[in-house]
């Protein structure tokens, strides 16, 4: 019977032990949450146009909502509703698949996302900010941030088109979800082609927001945590205190007066004093 070679067998184990702490301590796992807003930008830039690829939208974004949550121990409750997302994602593929007569369903998918792609942002920030020790897992989780940031202005501004009286851009009066997340993401990273431009005053004023906001959490947040990587968090205890060199402890010195003056001698007693 042959045997094993060491080397594959330690590396078999090596990779047991990782799934099983993958699906142990699903926390801090973000690495994987980053591999599905790829993926959910591909699906919108690509599938968006056909229903079932609005079906395969929502079971990608119900995913990333349910890792995400779960990877930044958000409250219960959050995850409850991302978990509901998810399920009614597949609901609407099998609607899709099996009912006749449906056209389109991207306001559902707008009205229903957009709370959690406010949400989800926030609590890997939340996450993130108590990290010790600053990994590779903190670097992945703040530029999850950052594409979140996108799908996040994307979905406000596609509920604002869906709700405002008027178009949402100038000189374009039916926009898709592929030009909502065109236009955040060339806002974000203040890109700005120019062929997509808000046409109200609400929507100017989002757009000025996250263009800051972009800025702001690249100069400030992400560089900040690339400049820590490997070294620990600081504080507020140890930043309120800096740190001091070890000094050695005072040494009481006597008075001058003692050190000059020599010790008296006690004579000892003579037989004439008796």
């Amino acid at each position: 019977m042959a045997k094993q070679h060491p080397s594959s067998a330690s590396a078999l184990t090596g990779w047991v032990h990782r799934i099983r702490r993958i699906r142990m301590e699903p926390a801090d796992s973000f690495g994987l949450v980053l591999v599905l807003i790829l993926l959910d930008y591909l699906a919108i830039s690509t599938i968006s146009a056909y229903l079932w690829g609005e079906g395969v939208i929502i079971l990608l974004l119900g995913s990333t909502f349910v890792f995400a949550l779960q990877a930044s121990l958000s409250r219960r409750v959050w995850r409850l509703l991302a978990m509901a997302f998810l399920i009614g994602g597949l609901g609407c593929l099998a609607v899709i698949t099996f009912v006749p007569g449906i056209t389109s369903v991207g306001s559902t998918i707008s009205l229903s996302a957009g709370v959690l792609l406010i949400v989800t942002p926030i609590a890997i920030v939340r996450r993130i900010i108590r990290h010790t020790v600053v990994t590779a897992e903190t670097l992945l989780g703040a530029v999850a941030v950052y594409l979140l940031l996108g799908f996040s202005f994307a979905s406000i501004y596609s509920l604002i088109g869906l709700f405002a009286p008027s178009p949402f851009f100038a000189d374009y009066p039916h926009p898709e979800a592929t030009d909502y997340l065109f236009f955040s993401y060339t806002t974000l990273t203040t890109v700005g082609y120019g062929n997509l431009v808000p046409a109200g005053n609400i929507g100017r004023m989002f757009s000025m927001g996250e263009a800051l906001l972009g800025q702001i959490y690249l100069v400030i947040v992400v560089a900040r945590l690339v400049s820590l990587w490997g070294g620990r968090a600081p504080s507020p205890d140890s930043s309120a205190q800096p740190d001091q060199p070890d000094q050695a402890p005072p040494v009481a010195l006597e008075p001058e007066a003692q050190r000059d003056t020599p010790p008296k001698v006690s004579a000892a007693p003579s037989t004439r004093d008796k």
